[in-house]
């Protein structure tokens, strides 16, 4: 229980929240920047968990024991983490948070603030995101020491995938070249310039995964679903520390989620820049903001125009239609947008956005029960989909496809997909892109979006795939 005195209302500081959440080192921290207070895109860093939660239910009760003064960010008391494809909750309550309004120029802080400042490294190698950060230096600030190390340089800890890895993907470096589709990594590369970036390979041979999609078709041609999207990981040898990979993915980014969240000593640390809310609660109005349909900037009118793509989309938009429908006051649910074209970083989407008024009993975790995994990640119908994906992909999904954000207090819930993100996790970087089937859907072209996908998140980390021609020739996949 905060006391109102816990709770402090700052002049923006110097330094950002990377900045601080590098000083936290691997936590447990979470870094979320792009939720949203009053209107204004704000930014939340927690740490020190004081009490955890494995739900939705779970957490919005610990959200509502934090007290906190009337006026402060009901953000500081929100309960933050995951929500995995397996629907298990990996929620926390912080027992220290600071918000950056950088509209309103303040940082409010709940506990204790460690001493922050930009190491000349830091500032040098990982440029902060195209977002203002707050005054230059010499502002009013709560704390600002030096630390003892730099911390953006460390490595990850723990053990992760790099035992899956061959001894080529590990040693050898590809030039980084953009994909068929002309996706081209949007961050530079963190590798000796005369080498260039490492090797990334898929977890999936391209024959197994084309197959896959064969059975998937099959089972639309039988009926038993409309839509599925499989998905392919690729995996990468990472040096770099999850600041840094999260620094260069979001360098530049101006929308969705930026997200860092480090379990802590030897666990995984998630990175992301996820384009689309699994769902938004603001009081009793439900907000879904859907992508699906997916193409490279120079190819949107191609994508405009196409009957499959918009086939899928509009499968997705009646599934989230009926989603809202389950929990929503009848005559509330209303398509806001329709099939518009949306740009995000090296990628162009069909967007929709659907709204909806709970109905009178309906609660935060009856909303996500009715709408999770999403459609435009899972499939329709919902559970035979959800089925089929965990028979055909050859790696549990865990944390991909799943949800990522905060649970406030109230029932308030700002919750994206865990899509265009990155496990870190014993020198590997695990990226994992997918690509939605609907009958007529052709292999090559899937696969070619999966890899399209996986460019800027394994560019972030230092590596790059080869062309989608030589990975589908040659095979160039690791069997897990």
């Amino acid at each position: 229980m905060a006391r109102p005195e816990d709770v402090r209302r700052l002049p923006l500081p110097p330094w950002t929240p990377a900045d601080l959440a590098g000083t936290l080192g691997v936590g447990p921290v979470a870094l979320l920047d792009g939720l949203t207070w009053q209107g204004r895109r704000v930014t939340l860093v927690a740490w020190a968990p004081a009490a955890r939660a494995g739900s939705i239910a779970e957490a919005c009760r610990a959200a509502e024991r934090v007290g906190l003064p009337e006026d402060a960010p009901p953000l500081l008391a929100a309960a933050v983490g995951r929500l995995d494809w397996d629907g298990q909750g990996r929620f926390w309550i912080p027992g220290s948070a600071a918000l950056f309004d950088r509209e309103g120029g303040e940082l409010w802080v709940r506990g204790a603030l460690p001493a922050v400042t930009v190491t000349a490294r830091s500032a040098a190698l990982t440029p902060e995101t195209g977002r203002p950060s707050g005054p230059p230096p010499g502002a009013p600030v709560s704390a600002v020491t030096p630390p003892s190390t730099d911390v953006s340089a460390a490595p990850p800890e723990g053990v992760g995938l790099s035992a899956a890895l061959p001894p080529a993907a590990g040693l050898s470096h590809a030039a980084s070249s953009p994909t068929a589709t002309g996706a081209a990594p949007a961050a530079p590369p963190a590798t000796d310039p005369a080498t260039g970036p490492v090797r990334a390979v898929p977890l999936w041979p391209y024959r197994d995964y084309a197959a896959a999609v064969r059975e998937a078709l099959a089972a639309m041609g039988a009926g038993s679903v409309t839509k599925v999207i499989l998905s392919v990981p690729f995996a990468a040898p990472c040096s770099l520390s999850p600041l840094s990979v999260y620094r260069r993915l979001t360098a530049g980014a101006s929308a969705g989620l930026a997200f860092l969240i480090h379990g802590g000593p030897g666990a995984e640390a998630l990175v992301g820049l996820s384009p689309e809310p699994l769902v938004i609660l603001e009081g009793r109005r439900a907000r879904m903001h859907l992508l699906a349909g997916t193409r490279t900037p120079d190819r949107a009118a191609e994508l405009a125009a196409s009957p499959k793509d918009r086939e899928e989309h509009r499968v997705a938009v009646e599934q989230a239609r009926r989603d809202l429908l389950a929990v929503c006051i009848p005559g509330s649910v209303t398509v806001d947008a329709f099939m518009e074209l949306e740009r995000h970083p090296g990628l162009v989407h069909l967007a929709s956005r659907l709204s909806g008024t709970l109905r009178p009993g309906a609660t935060p975790a009856d909303l996500v029960a009715a709408c999770f995994p999403a459609g435009t990640v899972g499939g329709i119908p919902r559970a035979e989909a959800r089925a089929l994906i965990d028979r055909l992909e050859p790696v549990p999904r865990g944390w991909y496809a799943g949800a990522v954000g905060a649970v406030l207090p109230g029932g308030d819930l700002q919750l994206w997909l865990t899509i265009r993100s990155m496990a870190l996790h014993g020198g590997t970087a695990l990226v994992r892109t997918g690509a939605g089937l609907v009958p007529g859907s052709d292999p090559a072209a899937e696969w070619q979006e999966c890899m399209a996908k996986a460019q800027r998140a394994l560019a972030a980390a230092g590596a790059a795939l080869p062309p989608p021609e030589e990975v589908m020739r040659h095979d160039d996949a690791v069997r897990a």
